[in-house]
C-alpha cells in the first residue's frame, strides 16, 4: 500500500480472492460448455439468455485483473499483467458498445465463433450490450484499484456500484421473470445478460469495494458508529425481503389463485409491515446506543475531571503511540503545554537512547499482553532526566477491541534520591566492611607468609607482595609499590611494585630512591595523597616506561615511632582521586601490618647476615661442618661433601645418614668419643690442629688437619658443634718433595765434593810422584765440579726469587736472530751430540728483554730438549712473529712426554714421573726458573709433545716498545 491508504484486514483479503475466484470459474465452465456443445453450462435454460465466448473470456480476464491488483503483496510483474488484463476488458466493452450504437463492424462476432450451438442468434459472439457495459464499468474499477488518490477512488466507487446495479437489475429480473430486465426482446432479440454472467459482475463489484475499504461505500458499512451498524442490519432484509416476497406472490398469481395486482398489494403491504418493524426495532436499539454513549460520556467527563485533579500525569494515547489527551499535571512534570504535544509520538518524552522502550510497551499492548507496572526515565521540555513510575492499561471499547491506551505517570525523582542515599549509605557500610575484612585477611595472609619464610624460596619478599597486592585491591589503586629503606642517598633496601607487568618491570631497571614525591613521604613522616601527583612541588617526573600515574597515595610505615617503610599508591590518569576512606584504611593496614613488616625486615637482615655467612663457608678452602645440640648435622660446605659417605646403610649415633669416615695418622679407625667434633660437643673441647685421616670416595685416605669448637649462645647453653677439615695433601707432598730434594742435593753436592777432595788428593800426590799432565787433569776435574756447584746455588738463588717476587730485569731492545744465534754457538756443550737449527719466519722486530735472562731460558730449554731428546736427534729453535710479541718454539724428537706428566714439567724439583731422579743431573729447577724468566718479561711459555714424536716448548717474548709501533703501523 502506498502511504496513508489503509490496509484491508485479512477477512476482506479473502473477500477478495473468493470475488476473483468467482469469474474466474463461471468463465472457465462456459468456456469449457460452448467447447463440448452442453446448453447447461452456457444458458440456464432453452431461451434464456446465454453467455457467449468474448463474455466468458472476458469473465476470465476480470478474474485474474481482481486477484493481481487486489492484494499489495503480489510481485510487480504479476501486478502489471493485472494491469494489462483490466486494459483489455475496457477495451472489449468500449468495442462492444461502439458496434452496438454506430452499427460498425469491429470484427467482434468472429473473435470466438460460437460453431459448436445451434442458437439463433444475430450475433453469435457480441454480449449483450448491458453485458459490455458491466465490462467497461468494471475495467475502469480495475485499473483504478492500483491508484491511491481520492479521484481514483471515487471512480473505482461509482463505477463497481453501477455495475452492481446493472447486473442486480438482470438478477431480479430473472427472479421474476421479467425479460426487459435481463434483455432487450423488442430490439435485440436473443440477446441479454446471461444469469452467471450477472452472478460474476456482482461477485466482482464486491471484490473492488473490498479491495478499497478507505472508499465511503466499504467504510460506512464496516463503521462502528451507529450509522454503519444500522446499515449493516438493515441491508440484508431490504436486498432479500422484497425479492422473497414478490416471488412468493408472483407463484400464488401464476396458480390462479389471485389476481396479479392483489398479488402485488399483499406483497407491498407485508414489505411495508416488515421494513417498518425493523426500522421500529433499529430505532429502538438507536435509542439504547445513545443511551450508552451518554453514560459513556459522563464516565469519561468524570474520568477527566479526575485525570485534571489527579497529583499523577495523566496521559492517553492511540495505539500507535500519538498523544491524545494531557491533563495539568502532565503539563508540570513535563513542562509541555497540552497544545504542544497532543497529536505528536509518546515517544518525544523520552531520551533518544531510550525512545524504545515505550514502542515495546505499545507493541505489547497491541498483542493484548498485559503490562505490569515500572519504572523509566523520561525527558522534560528542558531537556532534564527525570525518573517515573508508570501504571499502563489498555482503552476497550464494547466489542472488548483495544483502542487506545492510558498512562498514568508519577514522579519518583524524590524517592529515587532518597533511596541513593539509603544505597550510598549501604553501599559505603559494606564497602567499610569489605575493606576491613580485606585487612583483617590481608593481615592474616602476610602473617602467614611470614611464618612459611624459612620454606619460602622467594624469601621476605613474598611477605612485602602480600601486603603491595592486597593495599592495591583494597583502595582500588592501579599501581602500588612497598619500599624498605629510609636514605635518600641510596635506592630502597627492596621495592616490589604491584599492578606493573614483568617486561615494563624490566625496562624500567633501577630501583628508585627515596627522592621527590616519594621522598617527600619519608621527609614528612606522614600520609600524602593527592588528586594529582604532578601539581606537588617535589614531583620531579616518572622514570622512563613507567606508567602515567594521576591520583597519588603515600603512607609512611612506622614501627614504635621508627621508620620501617612506605607504602606508595597510584592511579591511572582518568580514574577518580583517593578518596578520605582510601586514605583511612590505607592507615589502618599500615597499622596492622608494620609489625609483621618490621619482622620481615629483621628476617632479611638476618638472612642476609647468614647468607654472607654461608657464602664465606661455602668458599673457605677447608671443609666445614656443623651440628646441633643433638648431634643432627645442619649444614656442610661442598669441600666437606667431598669427604662424605653416603652410601652407608646404618647411620651414625646421631641419626646422620652422610657419615665421614675419621681415622688416626697411622690408619686405624678413631674411636668415637675421641673424634674432635664429638669432644667438642659433649664435653665442650676446643680441638686446634689434630692431625689424622678422612676417606674421600675419589681418593682414599686423605691427610687432614682438624679442628673443632662447640657452638654456645649467649646465655652459655650449648647450641651444636663445628668443625673444620683442612687438608694438607699438598703438605704432605711438598714434605716428601723437600725430603726427596734434599737427598738428591745431598747426593749432587756430594759427588762434586767427592770430585774436588779425590782430585786435591790426587793432586798433592801428582805432585811428587806424577807428571805435569796428571795435575792438569785434576785441575779440571775440580774446575768442572765448582762449575756444577756454582749452577746449582744459581738455580736455588733464582727459584729463591721467583718465589719471593724479588726477580730483576735488565731488559733493552734485542735482535733474536742475532741473539739466538749466538746462544746456539755457546750451547755447543749442553748439546752435545745433537745437531741444532734455526729457523726465523720472516721479519721479527725487536724484542724487549734481558739478554742474559734470555740466554737463560733458551739454554735450559736446549738442556733439557738434549737431555730427554733422541740420542744423536735434531733440536730446531723456531722463530716467527705475531700481533704483539714474538714466538720461539724448540723442538726436540724422541721418547715425547706423557699427557698426565706435562703439568706438572713447570713445578718446583718436578720431573716427569717416570724419570728415575738421579739418571738425570739436576735439581729439579730449570723448566721452574725458565716459566719464572718468561712470565717476568711479560710473556707466556707451554709445551706440546706427542708419544714417539715431537716435544716442542714455545715461550713468547713482548716487542720493544719502538718494534711494536712499527708493527702496528
Amino acid at each position: 500500500m502506498g502511504d496513508g491508504a489503509i490496509v484491508p484486514s485479512s477477512g476482506a483479503r479473502r473477500g477478495v480472492a473468493v470475488a476473483a475466484t468467482c469469474p474466474l470459474v463461471l468463465g472457465c465452465v462456459a468456456l469449457l460448455g460452448w467447447w463440448i456443445g452442453s446448453t447447461p453450462l452456457i444458458s440456464i435454460a432453452d431461451g434464456l439468455p446465454s453467455m457467449v465466448p468474448n463474455t466468458a473470456v472476458a469473465l476470465v480476464l476480470s478474474g485474474a485483473s481482481l486477484w493481481a491488483l487486489g492484494v499489495r503483496e503480489r510481485p510487480a510483474p504479476v501486478r502489471w499483467l493485472g494491469q494489462a488484463c483490466a486494459g483489455v476488458v475496457v477495451a472489449l466493452g468500449l468495442a462492444v458498445l461502439l458496434q452496438y450504437v454506430f452499427a460498425w463492424d469491429l470484427g467482434i462476432d468472429r473473435l470466438l465463433p460460437a460453431g459448436h450451438v445451434d442458437f439463433p442468434s444475430k450475433f453469435p459472439g457480441r454480449p449483450s450490450p448491458n453485458t459490455a457495459l458491466c465490462f467497461f464499468l468494471i475495467g475502469l474499477s480495475l485499473l483504478s484499484l492500483p491508484l491511491k488518490t481520492r479521484r481514483a477512488c471515487l471512480l473505482l466507487e461509482w463505477s463497481a456500484l453501477l455495475a452492481a446495479a446493472f447486473a442486480m437489475t438482470a438478477l431480479t429480473g430473472y427472479v421474476f421473470g421479467v425479460g426487459y430486465f435481463y434483455g432487450l426482446p423488442p430490439l435485440l432479440p436473443f440477446t441479454g445478460m446471461a444469469l452467471h454472467s450477472a452472478l460474476a459482475f456482482v461477485a466482482l463489484s464486491s471484490g473492488l469495494l473490498m479491495a478499497r475499504p478507505d472508499c465511503m461505500t466499504l467504510s460506512t458499512l464496516t463503521a462502528k458508529g451507529p450509522g454503519g451498524i444500522l446499515l449493516r442490519r438493515l441491508l440484508p432484509y431490504i436486498i432479500l425481503i422484497p425479492l422473497v416476497i414478490g416471488r412468493v406472490f408472483l407463484v400464488g398469481a401464476d396458480l390462479g389463485v389471485y389476481h396479479i395486482a392483489a398479488s402485488f398489494a399483499f406483497a407491498s403491504a407485508i414489505t411495508t409491515l416488515l421494513l417498518g418493524a425493523m426500522l421500529w426495532v433499529s430505532a429502538a436499539r438507536m435509542n439504547l446506543l445513545d443511551e450508552a454513549r451518554q453514560r459513556a460520556e459522563e464516565a469519561r467527563a468524570f474520568l477527566a475531571t479526575v485525570a485534571q485533579a489527579s497529583d499523577d500525569a495523566v496521559i492517553g494515547t492511540s495505539l500507535d503511540g500519538t498523544i491524545l489527551s494531557w491533563n495539568p499535571a502532565a503539563e508540570r512534570l513535563y513542562g509541555y503545554d497540552a497544545g504542544e504535544v497532543i497529536g505528536t509520538k509518546l515517544p518525544v518524552l523520552y531520551p533518544h537512547e531510550r525512545a524504545g522502550e515505550a514502542e515495546a510497551v505499545l507493541a505489547r499492548l497491541r498483542r493484548g499482553e498485559r503490562v505490569e507496572r515500572f519504572e523509566a526515565v523520561c525527558r522534560t521540555k528542558r531537556g532534564q532526566s527525570i525518573h517515573i513510575e508508570v501504571t499502563v492499561s489498555s482503552i476497550v471499547d464494547a466489542s472488548g477491541r483495544v483502542t487506545g491506551v492510558s498512562t498514568i505517570c508519577r514522579d519518583i525523582g524524590r524517592r529515587k534520591a532518597m533511596e541513593a542515599e539509603v544505597a550510598s549509605a549501604h553501599e559505603a557500610e559494606r564497602r567499610l566492611r569489605s575493606q576491613i575484612e580485606a585487612i583483617g585477611a590481608a593481615s592474616a595472609a602476610a602473617s602467614e607468609a611470614l611464618a612459611s619464610l624459612p620454606r619460602s624460596e622467594s624469601g621476605v619478599r613474598s611477605v612485602l607482595e602480600v601486603l603491595t597486592r592486597h593495599a592495591k585491591e583494597i583502595v582500588g589503586a592501579d599501581y602500588a609499590a612497598l619500599g624498605i629503606g629510609e636514605d635518600s642517598q641510596r635506592p630502597f633496601d627492596a621495592w616490589v611494585p604491584s599492578g606493573v607487568p614483568a617486561e615494563r618491570i624490566a625496562q624500567i631497571g633501577a630501583i628508585p630512591r627515596p627522592v621527590g614525591v616519594l621522598g617527600a613521604v619519608v621527609r614528612e613522616g606522614r600520609t600524602l595523597r593527592l588528586a594529582d601527583v604532578r601539581a606537588h612541588p617535589a614531583y620531579i617526573g616518572l622514570p622512563p616506561h613507567h606508567h602515567p600515574i594521576e591520583a597519588f597515595l603515600g603512607v609512611p610505615i612506622r614501627f614504635h615511632g621508627r621508620s620501617v617503610g612506605n607504602l606508595y599508591l597510584g592511579k591511572r590518569p582518568g580514574r577518580p582521586p583517593f578518596t578520605e576512606d582510601d586514605e583511612r584504611v590505607a592507615d589502618l593496614l599500615v597499622d596492622r601490618t608494620c609489625g609483621v613488616l618490621e619482622t620481615a625486615r629483621l628476617y632479611r637482615a638476618e638472612a642476609n647476615e647468614r647468607k654472607r655467612l654461608e657464602a664465606v663457608v661455602e668458599q673457605l678452602p677447608e671443609a666445614a661442618i656443623l651440628v646441633d645440640a643433638k648431634g643432627r648435622l645442619i649444614s656442610c660446605n661442598k669441600l666437606a661433601l667431598q669427604y662424605a659417605s653416603s652410601g652407608v646403610r646404618d647411620p651414625d649415633p646421631w641419626g646422620n645418614r652422610l657419615c665421614f669416615e675419621h681415622r688416626t695418622p697411622a690408619g686405624e679407625p678413631l674411636v668415637w668419643d675421641e673424634r674432635p667434633l664429638i669432644r667438642a660437643l659433649e664435653r665442650g673441647d676446643v680441638v686446634t690442629g689434630a692431625e689424622g685421616l678422612l676417606r674421600r670416595p675419589d681418593r682414599g685416605l686423605v691427610p687432614v688437619l682438624v679442628n673443632a669448637a662447640p657452638v654456645r649462645s649467649d646465655d652459655g647453653e650449648l647450641q651444636g658443634a663445628v668443625a673444620v677439615f683442612q687438608d694438607i695433601s699438598a703438605l704432605k707432598e711438598m714434605e716428601r718433595q723437600r725430603q726427596e730434594w734434599i737427598g738428591v742435593i745431598a747426593h749432587d753436592l756430594r759427588q762434586p765434593i767427592q770430585v774436588i777432595a779425590t782430585a786435591s788428593q790426587l793432586l798433592g800426590r801428582a805432585a811428587v810422584e806424577q807428571p805435569v799432565a796428571d795435575g792438569q787433569k785434576q785441575l779440571a776435574r775440580i774446575t768442572s765440579s765448582i762449575e756444577r756447584l756454582r749452577r746449582m746455588i744459581d738455580d736455588l738463588l733464582d727459584a729463591s726469587r721467583i718465589e719471593a717476587r724479588q726477580l730483576t730485569l735488565d731488559r733493552s731492545p734485542v735482535n733474536l736472530r742475532a741473539q739466538l744465534g749466538e746462544i746456539l754457538e755457546k750451547s755447543a756443550e749442553v748439546t752435545a751430540g745433537h745437531a741444532l737449527r734455526l729457523e726465523v719466519k720472516g721479519d721479527v722486530p725487536a724484542v724487549l728483554a734481558d739478554p742474559g735472562r734470555l740466554e737463560q731460558i733458551v739454554t735450559n730449554l736446549l738442556s733439557n730438549a738434549a737431555k730427554y731428546g733422541r740420542p744423536e736427534g735434531d733440536i730446531a729453535v723456531t722463530v716467527s712473529a705475531e700481533r704483539a710479541s714474538a714466538h720461539i718454539a724448540v723442538t726436540n724428537w724422541g721418547g715425547g712426554i706423557p699427557e698426565a706428566s706435562l703439568p706438572y714439567l713447570f713445578k718446583r724439583f718436578s720431573r716427569a714421573p717416570e724419570v728415575d731422579p738421579r739418571s738425570v743431573r739436576g735439581v729439579g729447577l730449570g723448566l721452574y726458573i725458565t716459566k719464572g724468566l718468561v712470565e717476568a718479561h711479560g710473556g707466556t711459555i707451554s709445551v706440546e709433545s706427542s708419544p714417539g714424536g715431537a716435544t716442542t716448548f714455545r715461550f713468547s717474548l713482548p716487542f720493544a716498545p719502538e718494534a711494536a709501533r712499527a708493527a702496528g703501523a
